[in-house]
């Protein structure tokens, strides 16, 4: 349980740092004032050394052993022949080593000295000080002092457990800070993992309440995005189930209904059956387009969407479909003019771009009132062949504008079954042209028309190279 929690492991984390940070520290600084401690230690020999030696030079040499008794340091008088005239009570001298030897001299010839370790003289490791007796010239003998290190290591030890429980005391606030840190970077997190777990069950209602600006704030955000347009898509999924299914039902109830008719001989004149086989006919193909349109999307999403690119000249493209459609814009009275510039060949799949072409001049017919007016241009700009197809059509609400190209949208839903849309025409185009590498977008103002501007690059042998 506590390997999961991610507030125990950012918590233990940083204790294990601050704690290896402590030990070095303590360690370090430890050993820094413990060479402190005997320097100073030393400083003080040498102080009280000069002025006992000043003390023995006024005949106070009883007094020097009794500031030494209480002072926990030893004392020896040397004369200038190095041999001991008198020393502190009850203490047992040994021979001096080398060491102790050279710090005598050194004293004698008029220097302080000092030497730390081991004393063969005083029989015991710790810090000697021999200080002179007279001046420059005048040398008369020695003072030598002499202090245990364990009276040094005493002292230390009280700053080194000052220093321990200061240490301690500073884990315990890092504790309690490291809790209260690792609650508040958790915290957000749970909530997060909470709301992400009610979206793989399909709420996307919960939302991640935000609390700054830092990187789980953003992090925050985009779950609540990604929630929004989860809902989004969700809610065009289920439209677009209910959208396909009746589109679906109402042609093949027509192509069944009318061929039941058909076959049981039920119709009362030619021309009733004429008409019943024109039915038929339009909506079989009405259907054949819907699962065109969805084998389309599909290939699409699967990102099997095949782009055949070839030279071409686009305007003959656009020229066969303007003249596709003419037939169904003139029983609608609907006049369609084109103006077309010469273009260079292009590098593109012309049964796609007409596929374009067929659903924006078809969309244009839809929603444009009879005796209104269609208008296909084809020109070049710069580097692109841009082909525009205006009409003076109902137009299209400025909310609904920038959705136009979502899947399954439909500006109005009621008039656009009646139409035939199913929604998926524009969603396709943007599929189409994108694939190859070109953008599209659209003006529209209510009651006055729309214009969609498709362009496409010129990548054709006699296209400008950029």
């Amino acid at each position: 349980m506590i390997r999961k929690n991610l507030a125990v492991r950012i918590g233990l984390a940083i204790m294990g740092l601050m704690l290896v940070v402590s030990i070095v520290q303590y360690i370090a600084l430890g050993q820094l004032l413990r060479n402190a401690f005997y320097q100073q230690s030393g400083l003080e020999l040498i102080v009280q050394g000069q002025q006992y030696a000043n003390m023995s030079s006024m005949g106070g040499t009883m007094m020097m052993q009794m500031l030494c008794t209480t002072s926990d340091t030893s004392l020896v008088m040397v004369g200038t022949d190095g041999n001991i005239i008198t020393a502190s009570p009850s203490l047992h001298l040994g021979k001096p080593d080398a060491s102790d030897s050279s710090t005598i001299r050194t004293a004698l010839s008029g220097q302080s000295e000092l030497h730390g370790g081991y004393s063969s003289l005083f029989g015991n490791s710790g810090i000697m000080a021999a200080v002179p007796i007279g001046s420059t010239g005048k040398i008369t003998g020695a003072v030598v002092l002499f202090r245990p290190e364990g009276i040094v290591e005493t002292a230390f030890h009280h700053v080194e457990w000052l220093l321990l429980l200061v240490g301690v005391g500073g884990i315990l606030v890092a504790l309690g800070l490291t809790v209260i840190l690792s609650n508040r970077i958790a915290g957000p997190l749970r909530q997060l993992a909470a709301v992400a777990r009610e979206m793989s069950r399909g709420d996307y209602s919960s939302k991640v309440e935000i609390t700054g600006d830092d990187e789980v704030g953003k992090l925050g955000e985009a779950i609540n995005e990604l929630a929004a347009n989860l809902q989004h898509l969700e809610t065009s999924r289920k439209q677009f189930l209910a959208d396909v299914s009746h589109e679906l039902r109402t042609p093949m109830s027509y192509i069944r209904g009318y061929s039941q008719v058909l076959a049981e001989g039920l119709v009362q004149s030619p021309k009733e059956k004429e008409d019943y086989l024109r039915i038929i006919h339009d909506e079989s193909i009405r259907l054949e387009g819907l699962i065109n349109d969805l084998f389309t999307l599909a290939q699409s999403d699967a990102g099997m969407l095949k782009i055949v690119k070839q030279p071409i000249q686009l305007e003959d493209v656009v020229y066969s479909v303007v003249d596709r459609m003419r037939k169904k814009a003139e029983d609608k009275e609907i006049e369609i003019q084109v103006s077309v510039s010469p273009l260079p060949r292009i590098d593109a799949d012309s049964a796609r771009l007409e596929q374009v072409l067929v659903n924006l001049i078809d969309n244009a017919i839809r929603y444009t009132p009879p005796r209104g007016r269609i208008e296909v241009s084809l020109i070049r700009l710069a580097d692109w062949a841009e082909v525009k197809v205006s009409d003076t059509g109902v137009g299209i609400p400025a909310k609904d504008l920038p959705h136009i190209w979502d899947r399954l949208y439909r500006v109005e839903k009621s008039r656009s079954r009646v139409g035939g849309g199913t929604g998926l025409g524009l969603s396709i185009v943007k599929q189409i042209v994108e694939a190859h590498g070109g953008t599209v977008q659209a003006e529209s103002a209510e009651n006055v028309g729309t214009t969609i501007t498709v362009r496409i690059p010129l990548h054709g042998s006699d296209a400008p190279q950029g």
